[in-house]
């Protein structure tokens, strides 16, 4: 049989690899999926008294969390389309996160909300605890894209 009719086999899994899958879901799992989906839970619980918007922020805050999560889950496999998946919905779902966060800040800093004990902004603890689901989107994208080009993603 000559070389050209052979089917290449995927490399076997890399450890390395596998490491940065399991940092990378449990980084989405906190970050972007605990972190977002209870700060958009808490303005959906009190969306009496902050309104309307801020209810429908806390809905967003909530979807974006699920499709961060979601994209993290998908690239765990190896074939092509759920790591094309990953990267669109980690990538869109930090993408709405991000909007949501910045109409959440300036609502926060226009209306001069402070933390009690602190008297520091509320902003700046919406910022500590979102911002970081940065970390495991770059990290869903990157892994998924290497999966793309490294092991030939076997189709699905």
């Amino acid at each position: 049989m000559s070389k050209k009719n052979t089917k290449k086999l995927p490399e076997r899994r890399s450890p390395l690899m596998t490491v940065c899958k399991v940092v990378t879901l449990l980084l989405s799992l906190w970050f972007s999926g605990a972190m977002t989906a209870l700060s958009g839970a808490g303005l959906i619980y009190n969306g009496e008294s902050y309104g309307a918007e801020l209810k429908n922020t806390g809905v967003f805050l909530i979807i974006s969390a699920v499709l961060m999560v979601f994209g993290a889950f998908l690239c765990l496999f190896r074939k092509k389309t759920p790591n094309i998946l990953a990267i669109i919905l980690a990538l869109g779902g930090l993408v709405l996160c991000l909007v949501m966060l910045k109409q959440l800040t300036d609502h926060a800093d226009s209306s001069g909300w402070t933390d009690k004990y602190t008297m520091l902004p509320v902003s700046d603890m919406y910022m500590r605890r979102i911002l970081p689901s940065i970390a495991p989107c770059a990290l869903t994208a990157a892994i998924a894209a290497v999966q793309l080009r490294r092991f030939g993603a076997v189709e699905s």
